[in-house]
């Protein structure tokens, strides 16, 4: 959550403070040297583990003082002395802000136990010994709560973030359900007239059981639109329902480029394999895919060359759209929201295929799919 730097600058600098302090000060001699870093250590560990190097600040203030008693130092290392304070205020900030409250509140509490402790057994006026606690206390209560309020703060925008991406997924698969809807509704459709107008374009007739029979499924076409418009205007919170005109697919991908290149991006098309063969879910969304990916080209590399492939297999339909980097570098570029690499990622997974989407090691970007094909049947 925070850099490295300043922990480590930190800590370099309350251990030369404290090196000087504890050797020309508190007489501590050689002692000095790991008197300090009893003081350092603990701020640079808290960049990375909080809890621990908030142990280890507990366990070094009695050490300090006994130390101190023992040398008969002229300065006895108080835990509410300056040069201790200071080591202390950056580990309970952090604490503060990597912790849950109870943690912090007991770390708190711990910590000014261990500090009044240590200060019992000294020999010094209460007024000064009140003093130090007093500000002391403040100081470490200050570094909490500001540790607590920024820690509220990250997790209120977190929450946000994540409801606000829930939101768009579910707004792309909505999209994508209602698009997905208008492709089974248009073959329903065909097969509801289909089923009602055979028994007049069979020539010769029908019998009577055949006509029945066409009526069924004409019945059951026609029950199915409803419930699929009923099913997609619940998910709309809307009672209109989608029309049933087909969608989009690879026979349009032509126009698509035409359009493109109107726009100022050259783009080369290449379409391969059985393309006839696709199934009408897998031809929208290679052309969504690719209209998407072209829709990101013209906002972000304007002019920039793109060749635009897609392969139709056996096992499999493979697209790729490459661009190179922009022509040139101006304000025409526009901020994206990302939603478009949401929507490919969720179309992708509709159909178990694999989906990449990176910059190049030329400063382009390659949008790699494969939409695994369903044996017919």
């Amino acid at each position: 959550m925070l850099p490295r730097l300043p922990f480590a600058a930190l800590a370099a600098a309350v251990l030369i403070f404290n090196l000087l302090f504890y050797a020309v000060d508190a007489g501590f001699g050689v002692l000095a040297a790991p008197a300090a870093v009893l003081l350092a250590g603990p701020v640079l560990m808290a960049w990375h583990r909080p809890l621990p190097a908030w142990s280890a600040m507990v366990v070094a203030m009695p050490l300090l003082t006994g130390l101190g008693l023992a040398l008969g130092s002229s300065v006895v290392p108080q835990p509410w002395l300056l040069n201790q304070t200071l080591a202390q205020l950056p580990v309970m900030y952090v604490l503060a802000l990597s912790s849950a409250r109870r943690v912090t509140i007991v770390a708190v509490a711990v910590t000014l136990a261990a500090g009044i402790a240590m200060s019992v057994p000294q020999d010094m006026a209460p007024d000064r010994l009140s003093r130090g606690l007093l500000a002391w206390t403040l100081a470490l209560l200050l570094a909490v709560v500001l540790g607590h309020a920024r820690r509220m703060r990250r997790l209120a925008t977190l929450r946000v973030a994540d409801e606000l991406g829930r939101r768009r997924i579910l707004e792309e698969r909505a999209r994508i359900a209602r698009e997905l809807h208008d492709v089974v509704a248009h073959h329903m459709s065909v097969i509801a007239v289909q089923a009602a107008s055979a028994p007049y374009r069979i020539g010769g007739g029908v019998s009577e059981e055949v006509a029945e029979e066409f009526t069924a499924i004409n019945a059951a076409a026609r029950e199915s639109l409803r419930d699929m418009r009923h099913l997609l205007g619940a998910l709309r919170g809307s009672d209109d329902g989608p029309g049933t005109a087909p969608q989009p697919g690879l026979e349009d991908l032509g126009a698509l480029a035409e359009s493109v290149r109107r726009a100022g991006v050259p783009v080369q098309l290449t379409v391969s394999g059985p393309a006839p063969s696709l199934s009408p879910v897998e031809s929208v969304t290679v052309y969504r895919i690719v209209q998407e990916a072209l829709s990101n080209v013209v906002r972000h590399a304007p002019g920039a060359s793109t060749t635009v492939s897609v392969r139709a297999e056996v096992d499999a339909v493979s697209l790729a759209v490459d661009n190179e980097p922009p022509r040139h570098v101006s304000g025409t570029t526009q901020p994206g929201s990302r939603l478009g690499l949401i929507g490919m990622r969720e179309r992708v997974a509709v159909l178990g295929g694999d989906l990449t989407a990176a910059a190049t090691d030329a400063g382009g970007f390659a949008v790699r799919a494969r939409l695994p094909r369903r044996a017919a049947g």
